[in-house]
């Protein structure tokens, strides 16, 4: 039986959690996670490092490595948009439109797997690369580094929510907003190069989060106090994309409802 004292807020998003680690437990097993998901992601930093080091020199290796290995958590949160677009394409947005819940708070918290993946798989990267690389890495500012990240992870997925919204309108166009997303994240965040300081390109990258937190996260890697306009910064980009992902996935499924154009696609 149900704690009645627990807020219904709560107690909605304890649900969502449960159903978040289900649809996990339903897409990989340790084996298959361990053996085949991490390692793809490892070896994708490993590949994009090799390029820094190819291209320019030992420090040119190292920043591409860190700033890959960092940026794995915010890449998995964009997971999100295309399991929310598949909310609709299984037959069950429907049902969740005529409960009493809030769609949005149900639709975040069924995709914070997203964001435990991310970060974990991030975590492993920070932690191994250092070891197979010359990434300079202060060990005793890692838990930092992580908790830097956790905010950047879920900043970007507030981002993802509102990518979402656009999605659950327009399934078919899930794939492009993720990888137009994440080639936007790689060229203007300071993943691969510094993020640009002048003109239109730099005021994209002040509003794409991974900018400020991945900027943290380098200050932190290096010996240095995270800066705390770069955190706060980073939680306000977070905080007005969350803002907007509320407006657009509102707004998405009320349009859905009123044209009766909820049905399987």
């Amino acid at each position: 039986m149900a704690d009645t004292r627990t807020p219904p807020v709560l107690r909605l998003l304890g649900y969502g959690l449960l159903s978040s680690y289900q649809d996990y437990r339903a897409m990989f097993t340790w084996r298959s996670w361990a053996g085949g998901w991490l390692v793809r992601l490892i070896c994708q930093v490993l590949f994009f490092a090799t390029l820094g080091r190819l291209l320019g020199s030992a420090q040119t290796q190292a920043y591409i490595a860190f700033g890959n290995a960092a940026v794995l958590g915010p890449l998995g949160a964009l997971g999100v948009v295309s399991s929310t677009a598949g909310e609709r394409r299984a037959g069950t947005l429907q049902f969740l439109l005529i409960t009493r819940s809030d769609p949005f708070l149900v639709l975040a918290s069924r995709g914070l797997y997203w964001v435990a993946d991310g970060l974990l798989t991030s975590t492993i990267a920070l932690v191994l690369v250092p070891l197979a690389l010359p990434v300079p890495l202060r060990w005793a500012a890692l838990p930092a580094i992580v908790a830097v990240g956790a905010l950047t992870t879920l900043s970007c997925y507030c981002l993802a929510l509102a990518l979402a919204g656009l999605s659950v309108r327009r399934p078919q166009a899930r794939m492009y907003l993720t990888a137009g997303t994440t080639i936007a994240l790689m060229l203007f965040a300071g993943v691969t190069t510094d993020a640009p300081r002048t003109g239109p390109w730099a005021a994209l990258s002040a509003v794409l989060p991974v900018t400020h937190g991945l900027s943290a996260m380098r200050a932190l890697a290096q010996g240095h106090p995270a800066p705390p306009t770069a955190l706060l910064a980073e939680a306000a980009v977070g905080l007005a994309w969350g803002v907007l992902a509320h407006l657009l996935l509102g707004r998405a499924l009320r349009h859905t409802v009123r044209t009766g154009t909820l049905a399987l696609s």
